[in-house]
């Protein structure tokens, strides 16, 4: 007899046990991370806050699909370190940082360079919740912000 080897439709209509079904047999939620003995995390700090300064680097509207998502921070490199000033960059970072769910904002201190903006952010992450203060460099010689 011949052996199949490849999908097995065996045991097809049946519930996996990390799956926990809706009301009334509606869509359920799962209960736990299935993980295939992966060597990742699915959410890392690290990842995240890199995340986060991606969007720092893309200039507002360049995303294709999302005209919300990246930033106008680059406009403020320029401008002269007055309160209203710092006041437009403070809601900016929120502004993007509010667009990924995992980063809670407490505390952000921009201060103007020679070549460019220091931002000092303060936040938290929302699997861990640590608190975590985050040096950002906007270099206006490169046009790219990184971690510092």
């Amino acid at each position: 007899m011949p052996t199949y080897t490849g999908f097995s439709t065996q045991h097809i209509n049946q519930v996996q046990s990390n799956y926990r079904p809706g009301v009334e047999g509606g869509v359920g939620v799962v209960n736990t991370i299935v993980s295939n003995n992966k060597s990742y995390k699915l959410s890392d700090e690290q990842t995240i806050i890199q995340s986060l300064i991606n969007a720092f680097n893309i200039p507002q509207g360049q995303k294709v699909g999302k005209p919300d998502y990246g930033t106008t921070l680059w406009s403020f490199v320029f401008e002269p370190n007055v309160l209203q000033v710092q006041i437009d960059l403070e809601k900016e970072i929120r502004r993007v940082a509010s667009m990924d769910p995992r980063v809670i904002l407490n505390a952000i201190v921009a201060s103007p360079h020679e070549n460019g903006i220091s931002v000092e952010i303060e936040m938290a992450i929302v699997p861990f919740n640590i608190p975590r203060v985050v040096n950002v460099f906007f270099d206006q010689n490169t046009n790219s912000a990184f971690s510092s």
